[in-house]
Formats: C-alpha cells, structure tokens, sequence
C-alpha cells in the first residue's frame, strides 16, 4: 500500500506539476525567441544600412532595447504571436469538449449580472491590493521597485495605443488561454481543487518573469483560477483579466485621491465586503430552489 500510494504521489508530482511547468516554459521560450529576433532584426538593417562593425552593433542592440516605441510594437508582436499558438491549443486539447451540461450551465450560472457585478468589483479591489503589495515592495526596495518601472516602460512606454492593445486585449486572452486554459484544466486531473487555485496562481507569478509582478499577481491568479473552476470556463476569465489590466489605464486619470495608500485600503476591504456578500446572496438563493 505504501508504495501504490507513493508511485501515486510520484504520478501528480510528474504528470501534473512537470507537464505543467513544460507548458509554460515553452510558451515563455516562444515569446523569448520572438523578442531576440525582434531585436536582432532591427540590429541587423542598421549594420547593413549603414555599415556598422559588430562594437557599433552592440551599442545599437542597447539602443533599440531602450526604445520604448520599438519596444512596445514587439510587445505587440510577440504577445500577438504567443496568441496564434496558445488560442488554438486550448481549443484543440479542452474548448472543443465542452460537454451540454458545461454549457448550460454557463448560461444559467455565469451569464448572470450578479457574476458580472462581482468579477467588476472584485477586480477593483484585486488592482488596489496589488498596487499596497507594489508599494510594500518600494518601500522594503526602491531600487528593485525603480528597475521595474523602468522595465515597464521600456515594454509599453511607447504608443498608447500599442501599450493598451498589448495589456489590454492580447494579453488577457493569451495569458488566459494558457493559464488558466491549457494548465489549470490539466491540473485538475492530478489536484484538488484548493491545491489547482494554489499552484497555477504560482505558476501565473512566474510566468511573468520578474518578482515584483509575480508577487503582486498572486492574488490575482488565484481569483482568476477560482473564477475558472467555478465558471468552468476561460471566457469569465479573460474579461476579468481584461477589465483588471485596463485598470491601469484608468485610474490614472482620477483624482490624485483615487491613487492614495488610504484609498486603496478602503477599495480593498469594501470590494472584499462586497463580493462576499453577494457569493452569500448566491449561495443561500441556490441553496432554497434545492
């Protein structure tokens, strides 16, 4: 028995979290390699239009990374590209195997305006606690706080336009497909679903390649997998992951009030009330047509 029960351990720990893993180590690789060729590329029609030795090249290559115009578009691009091959993918392994049962109930439970309410306020809350973990991190490293604003916008730093298509659009929908799509849906086969929420919410933290976003992400990814399990669904998710990522957009251009440390615990706690309140309603409304 102990050994069943170790090889089924061994199983989860191999099929589960290491196929996983292969999973988003590929498509971060993909959009690695987009990147290195957006690069070279643009380093290259300089050497050849002007003639350029490899010592000038490099300079070049430092310029371009800077360029936040260039550097947005191959956001754009790469984030575009990553999309070409993730949409597909999880529509070929799960999308296309929604049962009739899945889909009914996505019309009965999830295309409510309670769940809309709830996914609105929820995301507003999960931007202000992300912006109190980002201000966490300032304050325990500026100077790790400093090079990622500068990393930022070096990558969206350039058209608006652009920046919002990339943040707002490309990434949610790729992000989410893999994600919570492709990951989460292959997690569920080998976790339960506390563990599932837990793991891809880590995972979504990597995925993003830099500690001070993984960390304030993590809330984020484990709403976003809760949002998944329960709704069954990637659909949910992408507009939550949509409406939060346009988040930064907006608030932005709100009073000077909207942006302080106050503000954000207040919007914390009163989306937390909230959304807890209307689950409640749900829960006990369901509970009384059984």
């Amino acid at each position: 028995m102990e050994y069943n029960k170790g090889e089924g351990i061994g199983k989860k720990i191999v099929e589960g979290l290491l196929v996983s893993f292969v999973i988003m180590g590929l498509f971060f690789l993909l959009q690695l390699l987009i990147a290195l060729v957006g690069v070279m590329a643009a380093v290259t029609a300089g050497m050849l239009e002007t003639g350029m030795d490899a010592q000038d090249a490099q300079r070049a290559a430092m310029q371009i990374v800077m360029d936040g115009n260039y550097m947005t578009l191959l956001t754009v691009v790469s984030t575009f590209a990553m999309a070409v091959f993730s949409v597909p993918a999880y529509w070929l392994v799960w999308g296309r195997h929604k049962t009739a049962q899945d889909k009914q109930y996505f019309r009965k439970q999830v295309l409510r305006l309670r769940t809309f309410s709830m996914i609105v306020i929820g995301c507003v809350g999960l931007y202000y606690l992300a912006l109190l973990i980002a201000a966490v991190i300032a304050v325990a490293s500026p100077q790790t706080m400093e090079d990622y604003t500068d990393m930022m916008e070096s990558a969206l730093g350039g058209s608006q336009i652009l920046a919002m298509l990339a943040a707002v659009i490309l990434a949610p929908v790729n992000e989410e497909c893999i994600m919570r799509g492709l990951i989460l849906k292959h997690l569920q086969r080998y976790f339960s679903t506390p563990a599932v929420i837990l793991i891809q919410a880590v995972m979504f933290g990597i995925f993003h390649a830099n500690w001070v976003q993984g960390l304030y992400v993590l809330p984020v990814g484990a709403a976003l997998g809760y949002v998944a399990v329960k709704s069954r669904s990637v659909l949910p998710c992408i507009f939550m992951h949509l409406l939060y990522n346009s988040l930064s957009f907006v608030v932005v251009m709100l009073p000077p009030f909207c942006q302080t440390g106050a503000f954000a615990i207040g919007a914390v706690v009163v989306s937390a009330a909230a959304v807890w309140y209307l689950g409640r309603t749900a829960q006990t409304e369901q509970e009384q047509t059984i």
